[in-house]
């Protein structure tokens, strides 16, 4: 290997690293859209995405638009960055006690899983209708608990991409040095691990190269054993056939 050379890794410390190196992994010179523009963060140090859109924009310069219906035509967007919120805060936790819900109050949440699971789906779907063949689509997401559940949500997603029709090509992983106590005061209690990481999918509009479908494997248990068929030495022969395939 060239001593020149310097691999794009799969886990980094800041924005700025993942999407440069995505950008350079993939020939990404300039995204088309950002769809969750926000207060563009994301881009500080990197060319500014053509296009920006934003459910609620800061000025003239970002669209009005939520990423579930997107004012572009179809196969017009040849690279895509997706943003969404990741937090579960219920109904009420803007009248919460300050000091509380910290990370609810400052930045965009959903009600409940299910308002996640739905606004996900909506968007991937848009955002394959507006992607380029070809092109790519880069979702950043993170798993979360709610209702003392654990929420893969990383696989969901994926899951979810794949179905639409998506490839899922790459994923990097965000570290994260510090984590505020979105619930505020001081914990007694802890039944999941904290979350110090959140992922960036690469998902391309193409024909997919792996089958993630899981199919299952048959191991000796499932075989079942024919008593109308011996071998020589009167066995019963062992017909590799599920028992669900015999009437």
């Amino acid at each position: 290997m060239d001593k020149s050379f310097k691999p794009v890794k799969s886990v980094y410390n800041t924005n700025y690293e993942v999407i440069r190196n995505i950008m350079n992994l993939y020939n990404i010179e300039q995204f088309d859209l950002d769809c969750t523009y926000s207060k563009g963060n994301f881009w500080k140090n990197l060319p500014s995405p053509k296009f920006k859109s934003d459910i609620t924009p800061i000025n003239d310069s970002v669209i009005c638009a939520n990423s579930e219906n997107l004012p572009f035509d179809g196969g017009s967007m040849s690279s895509i960055m997706y943003d969404p919120p990741f937090l579960i805060a219920g109904k009420t936790y803007k009248d919460n006690k300050e000091g509380s819900s910290i990370i609810a109050k400052r930045f965009v949440c959903y009600t409940t899983y299910n308002d996640l699971k739905e606004n996900y789906y909506k968007s991937l779907k848009e955002l394959y209708r507006v992607c380029k063949d070809d092109g790519f689509v880069i979702f950043k997401c993170q798993d979360t608990v709610s209702g003392g559940r654990n929420h893969f949500t990383h696989v969901m997603v994926m899951q979810m991409a794949a179905e639409l029709g998506f490839y899922p090509k790459d994923m990097f992983v965000l570290l994260a040095k510090m984590r505020i106590n979105s619930f505020g005061g001081r914990w007694t209690r802890q039944i999941h691990a904290r979350k110090y990481h959140s992922y960036f999918w690469v998902f391309q509009k193409t024909k997919p190269k792996v089958n993630y479908k899981f199919d299952k494997i048959i191991t000796e248990q499932d075989f079942v054993v024919s008593q109308d068929t011996f071998l020589p030495d009167h066995q019963p022969s062992i017909l590799l056939r599920h028992p669900q395939e015999i009437q």
